[in-house]
């Protein structure tokens, strides 16, 4: 289970976001579906192909920036937008994601496009475990 909030107010010309969840996967997962919120209403994604991707990092912040920026990769490469994920992560040498991504090619006629995320930034990019949950910051460049 995660929550994501949007940031409004924090930056002008970005987007940011925080994501609260009870889990690493459910975390990156909310990153994920809060990184497409700020291209389009996930609920506009018809989720009809499929795409696999594995990662590795030294800790779970480089994982999760790894991640996003995958995703950003992916959707100017396949010109495609993004709206489930089930994620696993291993962590014992180091932090190994596999991820199936679900997600449709954008359909220029009929999405409603908000805007385009062009990178993640490492500006004030946080991801820490809170107790019994797990926390992070993200500010896209727009």
């Amino acid at each position: 289970m995660f929550k994501y909030t949007i940031l409004e107010d924090e930056v002008k010309s970005d987007f940011a976001f925080e994501v609260v969840a009870d889990s690493l996967p459910e975390l990156f997962k909310g990153a994920g579906i809060a990184t497409m919120s700020a291209m389009i209403d996930p609920s506009q994604i018809t989720g009809e192909r499929e795409w696999f991707i594995e990662l590795k990092a030294s800790d779970e912040k480089m994982l999760l920036y790894d991640f996003l920026s995958e995703l950003v990769y992916l959707k100017d490469a396949d010109t495609a937008l993004f709206n489930d994920f089930e994620i696993e992560i291993d962590s014992k040498d180091e932090y190994h994601l596999k991820c199936k991504i679900n997600g449709s090619p954008i359909d220029w006629e009929k999405d409603v496009l908000l805007t385009d995320v062009k990178a993640v930034t490492m500006y004030e990019f946080e991801v820490e475990e809170r107790e019994k949950e797990w926390y992070c910051h993200v500010v896209l460049d727009l």
